[in-house]
């Protein structure tokens, strides 16, 4: 009897690390972001952390973003999502293609504000475009 609890128990424990292994592999999937056109990831001070379909990414100015999207994704057309990576900031698209700011072809300029001060301020931030 003993054998069978942990017989079915180490079935149980094999079943559970299979499904284990599984969910882990569709994260790293989704890590990619496999529905969205291009992607960015950007610090602070304009430096491109991770992206996708991204060919650059800098400052123009305090508070003030560029980010030059690969030729093949029209941002034109584009539905872009951006989250701020730091407390009280406020990001927003300012100007798309093309850019007074940025002054490149497929390229989105990126404003980030401080709520409180209504002043542009650094910050990094996240940005989809599907």
């Amino acid at each position: 009897m003993l054998r069978r609890i942990l017989a079915g128990g180490l079935a149980l424990s094999a079943t559970g690390l299979v499904l284990a292994t599984g969910s882990a592999a569709s994260a790293d999937e989704e890590l990619k972001a496999p529905y969205a056109r291009a992607g960015a990831v950007v610090d602070a001070d304009g430096k491109l952390n991770l992206g996708k379909n991204i060919v650059a990414t800098w400052r123009a100015a305090t508070g003030k973003y560029c980010v030059q999207v690969a030729q093949d994704v029209d941002v034109t057309e584009a539905v872009i999502q951006i989250t701020a990576r730091h407390a009280l900031r406020l990001p927003h698209i300012a100007f798309r293609n093309p850019s007074a700011t940025c002054h490149r072809d497929n390229t989105i300029t990126v404003n980030v504000f401080n709520p409180h001060t209504a002043r542009l301020a650094d910050s990094g931030f996240d940005l989809s475009i599907s």
